[in-house]
């Protein structure tokens, strides 16, 4: 494999962590809206139940299920929070590139070598592999506290909507 083939396939991986990343941030949209319209029934349904309907059940099913999904978004928003700490020298990081002037990135882009510009896409990949796997870490937990507040939600609706 030639240093044209070994940045080709450098250059696809590095596109496909940064759609992995992205996807991860979809997920999280899904996940907040969900969360928020859990919430949202909860509070409609709490707020028209009948103070006979309120029992210590109802409280405790209804804070379970506003917790987990408070919990849910909790971690959907760690997913999404930036993480810009890349590579110290490179010419793909964003932050590195922002770090120096147009004529001056010009001129390192235009005389980098292949060999330095392949361990510039292999930090760059390694590091994007990092970031994709704390987000979707916490895009597992929210999902999970997500379909955990289905149970305590469903039992909290039932209970105050009861006639």
């Amino acid at each position: 494999m030639d240093d044209k083939d070994r940045l080709g396939a450098a250059q696809w991986i590095f596109e496909r962590h940064l759609a992995w990343i992205a996807a991860a941030e979809v997920k999280v949209g899904v996940v907040v809206a969900i969360d928020t319209a859990l919430i949202g029934g909860l509070a409609a349904a709490f707020s028209t139940s009948d103070l006979d309907a309120r029992t210590a059940w109802t409280y405790l099913w209804t804070l379970s299920a506003a917790g987990m999904a408070v919990l849910g978004i909790f971690c959907a928003a760690m997913a999404v929070l930036p993480r810009t700490n890349g590579p110290k020298s490179s010419l793909l990081f964003f932050g590195r590139v922002l770090e120096l002037d147009l004529a001056e990135y010009q001129e390192k882009i235009r005389t980098v070598s292949p060999t330095d510009l392949l361990d510039d896409y292999a930090a760059q990949i390694h590091r994007n592999a990092e970031i994709a796997g704390y987000k979707y870490g916490w895009v597992t937990k929210s999902i999970r506290w997500s379909f955990a507040c289905a149970i305590p939600w469903a039992a909290a609706v039932g209970l105050l909507i009861k006639t």
